[in-house]
């Protein structure tokens, strides 16, 4: 019978691998993800320093916009997502995260793509003030 599943089986797949007792979700870390967007691998830790300033920034601004933490959120390489309360999603973040610190980490050379990401920005910052003024934004903390 095991020759019979065995002939059926594509000889091109790569089998599952099997569970483990150590194969529990990998939580992903604030830091991690913006690095993924910006092209860097998270392994790789030359730019944390730089990277981790930009992000704090940018959550600075977010602050004064009225979204997160009553404090500004700081956040270090081990800053998980589940750190940060905030009412608006959490893709809206990362990706004003990522433009933000994109353009002083790594600006386009390009002024129309550098434009681009700037009014994108505004558009997100626009579109997260809503969002705050119509369900408050600020979680206590």
């Amino acid at each position: 019978m095991d020759d019979e599943l065995n002939q059926n089986e594509d000889p091109t797949s790569i089998p599952d691998p099997e569970p483990t007792s150590d194969s529990e979700p990998v939580a992903e870390t604030i830091l991690s993800d913006v690095k993924r967007m910006l092209g860097i691998q998270p392994e790789v830790d030359e730019f944390n320093i730089d990277v981790t300033s930009n992000v704090n920034g940018a959550f600075f601004t977010l602050n004064q916009l009225g979204i997160g933490p009553r404090t500004p959120f700081v956040i270090d390489a081990t800053t998980e997502w589940s750190s940060f309360e905030t009412i608006v999603p959490k893709n809206v973040i990362l990706d004003y995260l990522y433009l933000k610190t994109k353009l002083v980490f790594d600006p386009p050379i390009a002024s129309n793509i550098y434009e681009a990401y700037k009014d994108r920005i505004a558009e997100l910052e626009f579109r997260m003030n809503i969002m705050v003024d119509n369900g408050g934004g600020i979680v206590s903390g």
